[in-house]
């Protein structure tokens, strides 16, 4: 309850109190609560509300996305949330579902827990809000403070209520190869809610999908820690504030080691958010399926996850092919039945065979196979870059930060026996290896172990609850959170006292006499206490609780600091709209018909010395409309043209020059042939931005004046 009042806060923050209430209540009624009796009637589940909630929200949008791509192909997708009330229907009317659904749980949260839960929830929530929609909102406003991301995502969502395939309406409508079920999962809400494309993207959409993945962090980890000395009470929301803001033990004060926990995607990667939230709900079924196989029906969850995994984030089925390899090497050893694991990893490559065919057309969106090139991208390699080992060097500082942050997973000891623990780890290492074997020029490679992180995270607090487990204490959360808190503090410290240090080994140094300083004062005063257990283990487990804790200190203080925030999150930055603009092309949303095809002679968010930043999606995304040449950014043509010629997708210029010049001529020396060409190729409306470049007072004389604002004219060819 706690954590839905301060969700509710802070859509109010940015949103009006109608849209609120449409909102809440179709994500409520619309795809939570049918996905809960979903979750509860084919899975047979009822743990506890947290779990069942937050699962049921991922199965919720799951069957939504499938729905909804259904409708659209037959021109019903306003229609398409119909699924809901009857699902809700049978879930009430039928006797027996009926007594499934709405039984009790069977493992409640105790008051505790569920206390330490919402707390790291809020925590992670509100650092994602104050570096998300906290700085980059009210939207389309200022021009300086933008993402240009975001104006790509809305651009797709908004040719997902309209086009069946999805299309590039910047660039003519032609057909994209991507992951777009986050897309067609917002149309299907503002078709539902009507509610703005802009407010479900920029304030709406990102909330419930990550507090739903925070959830299934939670169920993910209490799995593995079923006692008090196990870490029942503290290792789940322990797993949370872990897989939010931690990822890397940050001892380097002015660059950052790569942020790959979920609060840095959460707001400004909408699909990886979605994609986060599905991969998470397949690992729980995926667990459950590996210790039990019972009952078979949820292999009807697992198979309604992966088809949409397939279209959400093209980073899971890889994970999970390779997760199911991990259980079947580990079953064979153990020598028990391998099918459970064999049919899931043929599951798991069947559905990225198809994924690759009918969604990514055979494409990798630029992603290639280059081992090790992640380690020069990264910040760590420009401090060291005129050593001759400065890739080892860089490799070396990433490992050992990663390593640090998820330490408590070199301590699982028996838990390896266990085929669904060998699943994670496969699911994990194979994130890792993602990111370090190939490459991508947008650094895309680390959504690898982004996905992956979150099932880290949870395999270090499993490891690190087995570790204090050794105590035999139940009292050892004290000892958890007093090492955590101090190695806050010291590594704070440490950070500043060699802020002036060049090269890498100053600063390893001093988080290093940071953790061990933290771990010996803990074990000391651990057995001054007299508690039980050996004061070598309290030592290690201090040490590794201290690192995983302390690498959340960049993440909690990006709540206050912009310089420390620069170093994980993103920040605005030039290419937006002005409000002018962003007037211009919703009046031509409202005054125009879907499909209508726009010409504008905007095209860069920045240019300079000839180079264009060609990530120009906004007019597409307020109008809802095709343009003929807005951007050609994160296009496929784009992204082939990058990769063969080894360039920045974004920065590249546009293939067809004579095409763009014949556009921009229409605005700069208008012509009746120039508009006949115009008109010929399909276009009926022209938006002439004034920022973008001089626009000829002689358009008027040939096209229809139909909106003009202080930035920006609207013109119609007649």
């Amino acid at each position: 309850m706690a954590a839905a009042i301060l969700a509710i806060t802070l859509l109010l923050l940015d949103s009006t109190l109608s849209e609120v209430g449409r909102f809440v209540l179709f994500t409520g009624f619309g795809i939570a609560l049918p996905g809960f009796a979903l979750w509860r009637l084919i899975g047979n589940y009822g743990r506890n509300l947290v779990e069942d909630l937050s699962a049921g929200f991922a199965v919720g949008t799951a069957a939504q996305v499938i729905v909804y791509l259904a409708s659209a192909s037959v021109g019903l997708q306003a229609w398409s949330w119909l699924w809901a009330p009857v699902v809700l229907l049978v879930a009430f009317a039928d006797s027996d579902a009926r007594a499934r659904v709405w039984r009790r749980v069977e493992q409640p949260l105790r008051p505790l827990q569920a206390w330490l839960l919402a707390a790291a929830t809020a925590v992670v929530v509100l650092v994602v809000y104050r570096r998300g929609p906290g700085q980059f909102l009210p939207a389309y406003t200022d021009p300086l403070r933008a993402y240009p991301d975001l104006a790509f995502q809305q651009a797709l969502a908004a040719s997902a209520k309209y086009d069946v395939p999805i299309a590039t309406l910047w660039l003519g409508g032609e057909p994209i190869k991507y992951h777009t079920f986050f897309h067609q999962a917002t149309a299907a809400t503002a078709w539902a809610t009507r509610i703005d494309l802009t407010d479900l993207i920029h304030s709406l959409t990102w909330l419930p999908l990550f507090l739903a993945g925070c959830g299934l962090v939670f169920a993910l980890a209490t799995r593995f820690t079923p006692t008090a000395e196990a870490g029942a009470t503290w290792a789940g929301p322990l797993a949370v504030l872990i897989a939010g803001l931690g990822g890397a033990v940050e001892p380097f004060a002015k660059v950052g080691l790569g942020g790959i926990s979920t609060a840095v995607a959460a707001y400004l990667s909408p699909t990886q958010n979605l994609g986060v939230l599905i991969a998470l709900a397949i690992c729980v079924v995926v667990v459950d399926l590996l210790r039990a196989d019972r009952p078979r029906s949820r292999w009807v969850l697992l198979v309604l996850l992966g088809l949409v995994a397939a279209g959400a984030k093209s980073t899971i089925l890889p994970l999970l092919g390779v997760g199911f390899a991990f259980a079947f090497l580990q079953l064979m050893m153990i020598r028990r039945n391998t099918r459970t694991a064999l049919i899931g990893g043929l599951l798991s490559f069947f559905l990225f065979l198809g994924a690759l065919v009918t969604i990514f057309g055979g494409t990798t969106w630029g992603t290639k196979v280059q081992p090790f090139q992640t380690f020069v991208q990264l910040a760590p390699h420009k401090l060291v870059a005129s050593d001759p080992h400065a890739q080892l060097l860089s490799a070396a500082t990433i490992l050992l930060s990663w390593g640090l942050a998820a330490s408590g997973t070199f301590f699982l000891g028996r838990k390896w026996r266990d085929p669904a623990i060998a699943f994670l780890v496969g699911f994990a290492a194979a994130g890792l290896l993602g990111t370090l074997m190939t490459t991508q020029a947008g650094m895309s490679q680390v959504y690898f172990l982004r996905t992956a992180f979150p099932v880290i995270a949870v395999l270090a607090c499993v490891g690190l609850a087995n570790l204090v487990g050794r105590l035999g204490d139940r009292r050892s959360m004290v000892l958890v959170a007093t090492a955590g808190l101090l190695g806050l503090v010291a590594l704070a410290v440490a950070r500043v006292q060699s802020a002036d240090l060049p090269g890498l080994t100053g600063p390893w140094l001093w988080a290093g006499a940071a953790i061990g300083a933290v771990a010996l004062v803990v074990a000391l005063g651990w057995k001054v206490a007299r508690r039980p257990g050996n004061i070598l283990v309290a030592f290690v487990a201090a040490a590794v609780a201290a690192c995983m804790i302390g690498a959340t200190l960049i993440s909690l203080q990006a709540l206050v600091s912009d310089k420390a925030s620069n170093l994980v999150f993103a920040h605005p930055g030039r290419g937006g709209a002005t409000a002018a603009e962003a007037g211009a092309a919703r009046w031509l949303r409202r005054n125009s018909k879907p499909g209508e095809l726009i010409a504008t002679n905007a095209h860069c968010i920045v240019k300079r010395d000839n180079i264009c930043d060609s990530r120009h999606f906004w007019l597409a995304a307020l109008s809802e409309r095709p343009v003929l040449i807005e951007g050609w950014g994160y296009s496929n043509q784009a992204t082939r043209i990058a990769l063969t010629t080894n360039s920045n997708p974004s920065l590249i210029p546009y293939w067809n020059s004579e095409e763009l010049a014949a556009n921009d001529v229409a605005f700069v020396s208008p012509t009746p042939a120039v508009i006949e060409r115009l008109r010929k190729a399909g276009v009926r409306w022209l938006y002439a931005d004034n920022r973008a470049g001089k626009v000829s007072p002689a358009l008027r004389n040939y096209v229809r004046l139909r909106h003009a604002t202080l930035d920006a004219t609207v013109y119609e060819i007649r």
